[in-house]
């Protein structure tokens, strides 16, 4: 039962941080560990990549989101205890039951509804449109946060994904406002046999088994990579232009974009895609790698900190995650 009984007419955001492990590895480290037959400018110039963080071997996914939660609660002076809904975007979760988010929970010492949503890249989206609902229910404070290792699912033998992945948390805590905050926030899906990136086995598709393992099918796929820049420039313009003529507006009505981090080629591709000034993006790919679901909220509050987004300002936010799963969101800051 929600602790604040009365409805509020809007959400908003309070504060929002991140976490990236202490471990950098920049290419030269990569290609020297796993003896990549590849050189540190031929990952550059195909991913935009020159180092990433990856966790130490005893960090787990829940470590760096409470890292990451108890940043935003210290910025927002909000107590763990006053925190109505724990919400956690992953698809590298600690335990493949129970969820994460009751990990996180745990460990933050919080005794309130904790859960997981597994929408990979476009995971952030989708726990902010349930918060939002959450706070517009009643709630006082909603913890929305977006974490993945994937440094943990990585096939060696792989150079296309060793290169790419990396390991991060981020979220925003969410309350009640009597002025607009989320000005709109659409979410779609379009599910297809070819996924984009999969893990084939550990679920009850496929059980662990001996076969499993030594078919290495415990480790990420990641599909064509023309395939996969067609449909998200196509999804991220469905998404985009769905989610302005919802709040309506346009393109030139918004002061910064922020879309997932995949890849530095594809965040380029969606600028031209939709006409959109470099300089008025945020493209970090280059130091943090793709961080799956918690690429958004980390673009979005390195953006704050550097203090490319002021009061009033609106911000388009989008994703495109594996499924496929897609979402857009205009928030006034």
């Amino acid at each position: 039962m929600l602790e604040n009984s009365r409805p509020h007419r809007y959400a908003k955001i309070l504060a929002a941080g991140c976490y990236l492990p202490p471990q950098v590895v920049d290419n030269d480290a990569l290609i020297e560990r796993f003896r990549l037959p590849i050189d540190s400018e031929w990952i550059f110039s195909r991913t935009g990549i020159r180092s990433r963080h990856w966790m130490s071997p005893d960090q787990t996914t829940s470590d760096m989101c409470v890292a990451a939660a108890t940043r935003i609660l210290q910025r927002a002076e909000v107590s763990i205890r006053d925190v109505d809904r724990i919400i956690l975007a992953t698809i590298s979760p600690d335990l493949p039951s129970p969820s994460t988010a009751t990990i996180v929970a745990r460990k933050l010492g919080a005794s309130c509804a904790a859960f997981d949503i597994s929408a990979a890249c476009a995971g952030f989206l989708y726990g902010l449109d349930l918060g939002i609902a959450t706070i517009r229910q009643g709630a006082g404070h909603v913890l929305v946060l977006a974490a993945d290792a994937r440094s943990r699912f990585l096939d060696t033998s792989d150079v296309r994904s060793i290169v790419l992945f990396a390991d991060g948390a981020a979220g925003v805590l969410l309350g009640g406002s009597d002025r607009p905050g989320f000005l709109s926030i659409y979410l779609g899906a379009e599910g297809r046999e070819r996924m984009g990136a999969y893990i084939p086995a550990g679920g009850a598709a496929c059980p662990a088994s001996h076969h499993t393992v030594d078919g290495r099918l415990h480790f990420l796929k990641v599909d064509g990579r023309k395939e996969i820049f067609e449909l998200f420039i196509r999804f991220t313009r469905q998404a985009c232009t769905r989610a302005l003529e919802d709040a309506g507006l346009t393109l030139q009505d918004v002061d910064l974009f922020i879309t997932h981090q995949g890849n530095a080629l594809m965040v380029q591709a969606v600028l031209d895609d939709l006409g959109i000034p470099s300089a008025k993006a945020v493209n970090n790919i280059a130091h943090h790698g793709n961080t799956a679901g918690a690429t958004v909220p980390i673009a979005l509050v390195e953006a704050l900190e550097a203090g490319r987004i002021k009061p009033g300002n609106r911000v388009l936010i989008t994703s495109v995650g594996a499924g496929y799963t897609f979402g857009a969101a205009v928030y006034c800051f």
